[in-house]
Parts: structure tokens; sequence; C-alpha cells
């Protein structure tokens, strides 16, 4: 009797996230001509972090989310040798087992929390335009558990085993039902230290603001940013695909308006659309719906990640020249992606692609200090802008349910 191979499986391309919660502050200033401007952004993620929105909506914890179902079929889809598989489909057989039956759960448990420092620098041109360049320095910090649950048939299977004298084809499955993952990882050469914790420069965005229209009441400015993928990116020997960059040159437009009905209070609202364009890359192409471990690279994946467009609403409250409180609510959804290639069959692409459309709806609430008028009348040190901020996540698809606190601070010279 042939060895029945027993392969477990994982989540699917999880980090893959475009959408996350991250500081939103509307404004539609530009620069005054000749002055500069350097500022230092930090935020963090905080609270539990151990909950995501699933791919109906509907919140679900990690553990949930990320875990797996495993048939009998799926086991064989995974064998990559043909004559292995053909004696494993046999042994089922011969053992009564129905390939559609429910072979056990693969239950993965899921938790990353995440810290950004931006450092900006800006320059104002004239009374109409200012120019920005934002390099962000991203942190992941990773906990990741994965177990195998029997299910009863599976079981039973290895008592037929031992039944008629095959204790050691039984022991090998219960063995690596065990240390299932440490030993996939090392049959198809991945790394078996994928990373807890990663600190790697990400995106540069390169933008010019345009003042469009200024009135008494209204004013209408235009942002144009270039996205420069930078820093650290996955590579086919990574267990964990780590989308921390757009890894291609991509385009964001926004447009933001603001209303002032009184001296104090201010109504604001933004659109924007982030245009992404196609690539080729080495990736890993997974045997099936269920695992994304493969042996098999396609060298010249045809990669498009999907387009993401937002909108956003803010209300501001002047207490004094200098105190400004906010609050606002934004809405953004990201199309899926679109992975193809010449290599193996459509539906192995497709796989993914799966749950990669991607919405998120955040509530925040702010307030900015403004030292400038202090500075102007020798009251103040310096002439600086701090901003503090707390966001909460209201609901998604795809996306991981968190809240985060963000500070920024900008500092003048001319």
């Amino acid at each position: 009797m042939p060895v029945v191979l027993f392969l477990i499986f994982f989540l699917p391309q999880a980090f893959g996230t475009a959408l996350v919660n991250r500081s939103q502050y509307l404004n539609t200033e530009v620069l005054p001509d000749g002055l500069w401007t350097f500022g230092l952004s930090h935020g963090e993620t905080s609270g539990n972090n151990s909950s995501s929105f699933g791919s109906g909506g509907g919140k679900v914890s990690n553990q949930d989310y990320f875990s797996r179902d495993v048939s009998y079929n799926t086991l064989l889809d995974e064998i990559d040798d043909p004559l292995e598989r053909e004696l494993a489909d046999a042994a089922f057989d011969v053992y009564g087992v129905n390939k559609n039956q429910n072979a056990g759960n693969v239950i993965n448990d899921v938790s990353v929390s995440q810290k950004s420092d931006a450092y900006i620098f800006g320059r104002g041109f004239g009374k109409k335009l200012s120019l920005f360049a934002i390099f962000p320095v991203v942190t992941l910090d990773m906990r990741f558990t994965s177990k195998f649950e029997l299910s009863d048939s599976l079981k039973e299977l290895a008592d037929k085993l031992i039944q008629d004298g095959q204790y050691q084809k039984a022991q090998e499955i219960l063995e690596k039902s065990q240390n299932a993952l440490a030993q996939r990882l090392q049959e198809t050469s991945y790394r078996g230290d994928y990373p807890g914790r990663i600190t790697t420069l990400a995106n540069v965005y390169l933008t010019t603001r345009y003042k469009a229209l200024q009135t008494g009441k209204f004013n209408l400015s235009s942002d144009t940013s270039l996205v420069v993928p930078a820093g650290r990116k996955s590579d086919t020997r990574d267990f964990l695909y780590l989308r921390i960059n757009e890894e291609q040159y991509s385009v964001r437009q926004s447009l933001t308006g603001s209303f002032e009905p009184s001296r104090r209070n201010a109504l604001l609202s933004s659109v924007y659309y982030h245009k992404r364009f196609p690539f080729e890359k080495a990736r890993r192409i997974p045997m099936n719906g269920v695992s994304p471990i493969s042996q098999d690279i396609d060298p010249n994946t045809n990669m498009q990640y999907g387009d993401s467009w937002g909108t956003s609403a803010q209300a501001n409250h002047l207490f004094s020249d200098s105190f400004l409180i906010y609050a606002g609510q934004s809405f953004e959804i990201k199309n899926r992606d679109r992975i193809s290639g010449g290599v193996f069959s459509g539906d192995r692409y497709r796989y993914l692609e799966k749950n990669s459309s991607q919405s998120l709806s955040i509530s925040y609430l702010g307030f900015a200090y403004n030292s400038i008028s202090s500075f102007l009348a020798k009251k103040f040190i310096i002439p600086m802008d701090v901003n503090v901020q707390y966001s909460l996540t209201q609901s998604g698809k795809n996306t991981f349910n968190n809240q985060a606190l963000t500070m920024n601070l900008m500092v003048f010279y001319k």
C-alpha cells in the first residue's frame, strides 16, 4: 500500500492589502511662494488587531477569515508527482474514501499591526502651486500560527491503516499533520523563516497641489501624485506575499473643495481615483483555490492591481486662530486584481485574484494646532502645525478591522 501523502493548506495572499486604515485630513490650502515645509507623520494601529471584514462584508475573527476546510480532492490536487497522485488516489478508493468529503480543517490565526513614519518635504511656488515629496517608512508586525484538525474520516483512515499493519504509513500521516507547515515549505523551496517584523521604505509620493478656484467662501484644489514604488518587495521564496508597495508606477488624482459658511466653520469634500498600470513579475502560481503554496513559477506573470477610488467628507470648527477640531467620514473601493499568464491553466492564475476586491469605510476625529499667527505676533518660538487624529474602521470587505492613531508635525521656513 502506498504512503498516503498528507498536505496542509494555508491562507491566500492575505497581505496584498491596498486599502488600510490611514490618516485622513482634508485641506485645500497651498504654501505661500518660497515657503518651505518639513514634516513628520507617525501613525500606528491600536486596539485588538484580531478581526477582519470578510468577502461578504461581515465582521469575522482573523482565525475564521483565514482558516480553510480541506477535501480529499484538494489533497490530491497538491501532489506534484503524477505517479504519487495516482497511488494516493488508488489508496483512497481502496479504503472507500469519498474524495469530496472533508479531510480536515486548517486553523490559521493571523494578527498584523502596522506603524509608519512619513517624512514630508514641500515648497510653495507662486500663489497657486505647491510641490511635495513624501517618503513613508512602514513597519509590519505579524503573528501567524497554523494547525490542522483531522476530520473523523481521516482519523478512521489512519486507524484502518494501523489495523492492516500499515502502522508506519498511519504514523507518517499523523506526524506530518503536527508539523505540516515547516515540512511543506521545505518541500517547495520557500524560506522557512517567514518574517515576523519588517521595516522598509514604501511608496514615494511626488505630489503637486494646484489651487484651481478661490472665492470668498469656496476653494477648490487639485492634487496629482506620481506614486513611485520603493523598498522591500516579495520574491518567489517568500511564503507570505507582502505587498507593501505598488510594485509599479501609478498615478493618483484627487479634487478637494471647501465651503466656509462662517469664519470659524468649514465643510470639505474630496474625491480621488488611483490608476494602476500592468507589469510583469515572477510569481508562484497556486495549484488550487485553497493553498497558495506551489513549486510552479511563472517568470512573466501579467499583473495589474485593481484601481481604487474614494470619497471623503469633513467638518471643521475653528475655536481660535490657532486651534481647530474636525471630524470626518471616508469611503473607498478597490477593484479586483487582474492576473494572467501563459504557462499554466487560467483557473490557477485566477486563484490569485480571489478576495482582492476591497471596500473600506472609516470615521475619524482630530484636532490641529497652528502656531503661525502666534509666531508672527512673537508669542511662539517657531511656526508649526500639529495634527493628532484617531480613526476607526466602520465597515469593509476583505480588509482588516482596526483603529489607528496618527500625529503629524509640520514646521515652516522661508
